[in-house]
């Protein structure tokens, strides 16, 4: 593999402006966080390589070459990577990119969903972008015109960005009521209290109807929702847009880290006030059993895969700001067994437990049985996975399906034994807040 140095700009989204037009574009955007959550942004398109899978019927790309079969989607993607010892200071050393739906392990062909429950690129090539060094690299495996093309486009002058603001929304509808909604809720409180699960993190789905470009929604929303697990994909005529806090599982060097998300309150504009929010959620009993039970169930999902005695937990309940919204997180840490890649990794973890409940496979059902709409992309991932066994990979929150009218998203909260269902209402709507004034321009009432 080789890489080369292009001109570096503060804001990825200019090199995102010449590509993203591109099939397959995909663009992992950490907004300039320098801090622990991510430093890097990493751009490609047209990969040799595309699959796309609905339960077990599996789609496959390969330099211009279609085929469609039936197979178990991670043993078809595991013979694709290109593992090589050599290593590079960059966080991508071209392999894997894409998402994985919420349902990827037990979906059906006739789900309800539009999506492919798994869409993955295999990429040659990337720009990676590091805003601590203020660098931006081209990696790629082979010198061609496409390669070509990059270098100049990049280093031919100050290249600028635009802010078209090309869409408008309208139809904005939440599709459960306030009533239904609590009612659920009690349902979920009723299993709890009947010993089948100790939390389940229920949701709701919002639709709207769009005319524009997806691009410049995306643009304007990490203005707005600047998240450092971002990313924005384009599948042919189809789109994801994630503004994701929550990383999911990265792995550097054979060390693999975790860090779920569980207890949110609301920021508020008076910065004496918002601080006061900040000690709330630190010292609230509730929100800390949540997220306890989290870490112990991540704690035992790392496990299956990592070298006995190495899962520790480094960080518990740190509180983290955002645009909106304060998150309790915790951060765990373990060292990978030996031969363990990172597909293993995701069969081992996957879905991400602050976002299913505990215990997981019972939660799950519960989910299933109670939420009126399969998730799709909504609870997945979206990530790498290089050639390196090295991945990251956020959980798909605050994240946007788009077609080529319609777009939808979701949200929700983990149900405790304590929960209060009104509370739990209004916190699933703080948790997308942003996204509600900005799709019902500003009518929705709540």
């Amino acid at each position: 593999m080789y890489k080369e140095k292009i001109k570096y700009y503060k804001n990825s989204c200019i090199y995102g402006e010449f590509l993203h037009k591109d099939d397959w574009f995909i663009f992992l955007d950490s907004c300039n966080d320098v801090g622990d959550f991510g430093r890097y942004d990493i751009l490609s398109s047209n990969p040799r390589v595309k699959v796309t899978t609905k339960g077990n019927h599996i789609n496959v790309v390969e330099d211009n070459i279609v085929s469609s079969f039936y197979d178990n989607p991670f043993d078809v993607l595991q013979k694709y990577f290109k593992l090589r010892d050599n290593y590079n200071d960059l966080p991508f050393n071209n392999g894997m990119i894409g998402y994985f739906g919420y349902e990827s392990f037990n979906s059906s062909d006739n789900s309800n969903v539009d999506f492919p429950d798994i869409a993955v690129g295999f990429y040659d090539w990337a720009i990676i972008v590091d805003h601590k060094k203020n660098e931006a690299w081209l990696t790629y495996e082979e010198k061609n015109s496409t390669i070509e093309n990059i270098i100049n486009k990049f280093n031919s002058g100050n290249l600028k960005l635009k802010y078209n603001h090309n869409y408008s929304f309208s139809g904005f509808k939440k599709n459960i009521s306030r009533d239904k909604y609590i009612d659920n809720i009690l349902k979920i409180k009723k299993y709890i209290s009947n010993g089948d699960c100790y939390q389940v993190n229920y949701s709701q789905n919002f639709d709207v109807n769009y005319k524009g470009s997806s691009w410049d929604i995306y643009k304007d929303l990490r203005e707005l929702n600047p998240a450092p697990y971002s990313s924005f994909f384009k599948i042919h005529e189809q789109f994801v847009i994630s503004s994701s806090p929550e990383r999911f599982i990265s792995i550097t060097n054979n060390v693999i880290q975790t860090k779920p998300i569980k207890g949110t309150l609301k920021r508020l504009a008076d910065k004496k006030l918002d601080l006061e929010q900040i000690s709330l959620l630190k010292n609230d009993e509730k929100n800390i059993s949540e997220n306890l039970m989290i870490v112990d169930l991540l704690r035992n999902d790392l496990s299956k895969c990592c070298e006995l005695n190495s899962v520790i937990v480094t960080k518990l309940f740190d509180i983290e700001s955002y645009a909106s919204v304060h998150h309790m997180v915790s951060t765990i840490v373990g060292k990978l067994k030996p031969d363990t890649s990172t597909i293993d990794i995701l069969k081992a973890c996957f879905p991400g437990g602050s976002i299913t409940g505990a215990p997981k496979k019972r939660a799950m059902e519960i989910i299933n049985e109670l939420e009126d709409r399969k998730r799709g992309i909504y609870c997945g991932s979206i990530g790498y996975f290089d050639n390196n066994n090295n991945m990251d990979t956020n959980i798909c929150i605050r994240t946007i399906m788009l077609t080529e009218d319609k777009l939808s998203f979701s949200a929700g909260g983990g149900i405790v034994h304590d929960s209060d269902p009104l509370d739990e209402y209004f916190e699933s709507l703080e948790k997308v807040s942003i996204f509600i004034k900005y799709f019902s321009n500003g009518e929705f009432k709540w």
